[in-house]
C-alpha cells in the first residue's frame, strides 16, 4: 500500500473532522482532547485550525483518508507534533513515518532544531513508531491535564544539517 501525503487546506475542514473524530473515539487516551468536545465544534472552527496549524493528511491507493498529524511552532525552535493518528488498517506500512517526514521538512524548512512529542506511556504501539523514526526520550514526562492517571512521556528527533 502506497500512501500520498499532502498539507491540509482549510476546504478539507469535514475530512479532517472525520478522521480527527475517528482518533479520538478508538483511542482516547492518547489525547488531550476528547471525542464529546470536539464533536461539538463548528465548521468555522475546524477551518481555522487548518488554516492555522500545519496538518497533514494521508491517503491511501483508494484516495480514503487513513492518517493525520500536525506541527505546531513552538517559541524555542521545536516543533510540536500533536494530534496524530493513522487508521488501524493503515498502520505498519510506513504512513506514520510518512507523515513525520512531511512535518520534519516543513520544520527544517523554518530552521528548526528538532520534532518534539508527547506519547502516553500506555501507548505502546504509537511510542514503538516514534522511536522506530528516531525519535528519543528527554527525561520529561507529566500527567495529562485532562486525566492525571495517563503519564505522558516526551520524546524528540533532533534535525540534521
Amino acid at each position: 500500500m502506497a500512501f500520498m501525503i499532502r498539507r491540509a487546506e482549510p476546504s478539507d475542514w469535514d475530512a479532517y473532522r472525520e478522521i480527527r473524530l475517528r482518533s479520538l473515539r478508538e483511542e482516547p487516551a492518547a489525547y488531550a482532547s476528547q471525542y464529546e468536545t470536539e464533536e461539538a465544534f463548528v465548521p468555522q472552527l475546524w477551518r481555522e485550525r487548518l488554516a492555522t496549524g500545519s496538518t497533514f493528511l494521508a491517503f491511501d491507493d483508494d484516495h480514503a483518508l487513513v492518517g493525520t498529524a500536525t506541527g505546531l511552532q513552538v517559541a524555542d525552535g521545536d516543533t510540536l507534533v500533536v494530534g496524530m493518528y493513522v487508521a488501524p488498517e493503515a498502520r505498519g506500512r510506513g504512513c506514520a513515518h510518512l507523515l513525520l517526514d512531511a512535518i520534519a521538512d516543513l520544520a527544517m524548512q523554518r530552521q528548526h532544531k528538532r520534532l518534539v512529542l508527547e506519547v502516553s506511556e500506555s501507548n505502546l504501539r504509537a511510542a514503538h513508531s516514534y522511536r522506530s523514526y528516531g525519535f528519543i526520550e528527554t527525561g520529561g514526562q507529566r500527567a495529562m491535564d485532562r486525566d492525571p492517571t495517563i503519564i505522558e512521556i516526551e520524546l524528540a528527533y533532533p534535525l540534521g544539517d
